[in-house]
């Protein structure tokens, strides 16, 4: 499987990450199995009354009897994990704050335009596909300026999470997000306008880890802008749920912006914590492995897993597949880089904090942006040189 890419981070064709998984799911507690689960290490997974879905899960998943005798808690949360992956179910929301804003609902007739989009866009080039849809390349004839275009089927599975992106982005308006212009009906396709950023995602430059490589001061730029971007999310009581490098979006000249905001949740007085699990696993948090109700620091941990994608080409675990990387995630935590010595104590510290298993003591995106690994950031136009390596070496290959 390939790793899901951001609404408009599909310019090229991004790392294709077999063993990673895209998923959202709703949360009841606690999940009740049917079958009385003992520990019993003479069986052959290290349960006895495991239901058999599970035993299969845990055969695909790569969790051992080792490791049920070493924690077998952990492998019945993941279990339960993917279990509700499968199953869905209602999230019991937890009462919030009245500084929290009350939940609203809107169509999607409030959300589009009734112009005619094919005589505002004209000279369309796809760049891009994916599941979810189309990305196309136009210029904007009212304001002669390339856009951004997506083009996705309308569908009763993707409408929900259609309504939420659009919702967000419409209202959202900081340098470090990318600039929704517009949206659009065409027959039974949904066309949404995007600021478009020409240096592609992120990803485009990881995916070329063996001939480029992002030295400290690029990764401190793109964890700055990205915090920037994550903080003015945050203080608006919204939480991203999907950082990783598909989702971070260059410009030609090496501005870095937050984009794909389909998995974005809004808190609300209704929902101050979300208990829908939502992500990619290698990137995920603890607290939502165990199935716990959540808040922004879920965005920061995963903002600790780019830094060290950006550091080492991927995240940790990735060579597993996602029920067992959960399983590492949720006990050994998140091992150190693999050449330490070649990193500074100011970005192994950075990682750190932003890797605090316990949420609580997880610093804020606005405490993060004061860490001194921040001021090592270098201006954007020193991306600019890696972004140009990336396409070249991208249009090279076969």
């Amino acid at each position: 499987m390939s790793s899901k890419k951001g609404l408009f981070g599909i310019f090229g064709k991004g790392k294709q990450r077999k063993k990673d998984e895209d998923f959202e799911v709703d949360i009841t507690g606690p999940f009740e199995v049917k079958h009385n689960v003992h520990v019993d290490f003479s069986s052959e997974t290290g349960f006895k009354g495991l239901p058999k879905e599970w035993e299969s899960m845990m055969v695909s998943g790569g969790l051992t009897k080792k490791d049920v005798e070493a924690n077998s808690d952990a492998v019945l949360d993941v279990l339960k994990f993917q279990s509700k992956l499968e199953s869905g179910g209602d999230a019991k929301p937890t009462p919030a704050p009245a500084a929290l804003p009350t939940e609203k609902n809107v169509t999607l007739d409030e959300l589009v335009s009734k112009e005619d989009p094919t005589k505002l866009y004209t000279n369309m080039k796809k760049v891009g596909e994916g599941a979810a849809g189309e990305v196309f390349v136009a210029t904007d004839t009212k304001k002669n300026r390339n856009v951004a275009i997506k083009k996705m089927t309308l569908g009763s599975q993707n409408m929900k999470l259609v309504l939420v992106e659009i919702g967000i982005m419409k209202d959202s308006h900081h340098p470090n997000i990318v600039d929704y212009i517009d949206s659009y009906i065409v027959d039974d396709q949904l066309w949404v306008v995007m600021e478009y950023m020409g240096g592609g995602c992120l990803t485009d430059i990881l995916e070329q880890f063996e001939e480029i490589r992002m030295n400290e001061s690029q990764i401190a730029l793109c964890c700055k802008e990205v915090l920037s971007g994550l903080a003015y999310i945050h203080s608006l009581h919204r939480i991203h749920r999907d950082i990783k490098s598909d989702n971070i979006l260059l410009s030609d000249g090496g501005e870095v912006k937050l984009a794909d905001f389909g998995y974005a949740a809004q808190l609300t007085q209704q929902k101050q914590k979300r208990n829908t699990i939502v992500g990619t696993p290698y990137w995920m948090a603890p607290e939502l492995i165990r199935g716990q109700a959540y808040d922004t620091k879920v965005d920061i941990w995963s903002l600790g897993i780019m830094g060290m994608e950006m550091a080492e080409g991927e995240p940790p675990y990735m060579e597993f597949p996602p029920l067992r990387a959960l399983f590492l995630i949720s006990t050994k935590g998140i091992p150190p880089l693999k050449e330490e010595t070649k990193w500074s104590s100011e970005f192994k510290e950075f990682l750190a904090k932003c890797l605090e298993k316990d949420p609580e003591k997880r610093p804020s995106a606005t405490e993060m942006l004061q860490h001194p690994f921040i001021k090592k950031a270098c201006p954007p136009v020193a991306m600019i040189p890696i972004i140009k390596d990336s396409r070249r070496l991208k249009d090279a290959s076969p």
